[in-house]
């Protein structure tokens, strides 16, 4: 495989655009007892940038985002779009949690996002108790675009872009 070059300014809304190809996030959690707990969740995106989620306590997941531990959300590429399974393209986040809890008056603003992302079927779930609403805040991004092109977004935002390693893979 042949490495093509690379505008780095190119990067930043390259990624953005991957992101905004989604409308789930894979999120990685860990329990109390340090357990690691993958799932998934639609998402919203907030104006500060945050990610929106509602999750149900029914779900393993959601007492790990209570404790208020940092969390990974991934998005990636799909198996059958990918040029090669090896290197899929993935963009990963690292956040701090908070939760929204509905005596909030934040609380009515989330959930507009959420209806206004997936339309008023959001009307139904908010009357379901068991169900909270958490602000995911990006810390940091990394994007992988392929073999030797992984870049880091050491603010979460897509104006600072940063190579990872521009020597690319050592062969053996």
């Amino acid at each position: 495989m042949s490495a093509v070059p690379i505008d780095i300014d190119e990067i930043g809304p390259e990624a953005e655009a991957f992101l905004y190809s989604f409308k789930t996030l894979h999120l990685a959690t860990s329990t109390a007892d340090g357990e690691a707990v993958a799932t998934y969740a639609p998402y919203a995106m907030d104006e500060d940038g945050s990610f929106i989620i509602y999750v149900s306590e029914l779900s393993a997941h959601t007492a790990n985002l209570q404790r208020g531990a940092p969390i990974c959300a991934l998005f990636i590429e799909a198996e059958q779009d990918a040029e090669h399974l090896f290197a899929r393209k993935r963009l990963t986040y690292h956040c701090n949690v908070e939760e929204v809890s509905r005596d909030q008056p934040k609380f009515d603003h989330v959930m507009s996002i959420m209806q206004e992302r997936f339309g008023d079927f959001i009307d139904y779930m908010k009357k379901m108790k068991d169900f909270h609403a958490f602000k995911l805040h990006p810390t940091r991004a990394n994007y992988v675009r392929g073999f030797a092109q992984a870049y880091e977004f050491p603010d979460a935002k897509f104006t600072n872009v940063r190579h990872i390693n521009d020597k690319g893979h050592k062969g053996g």
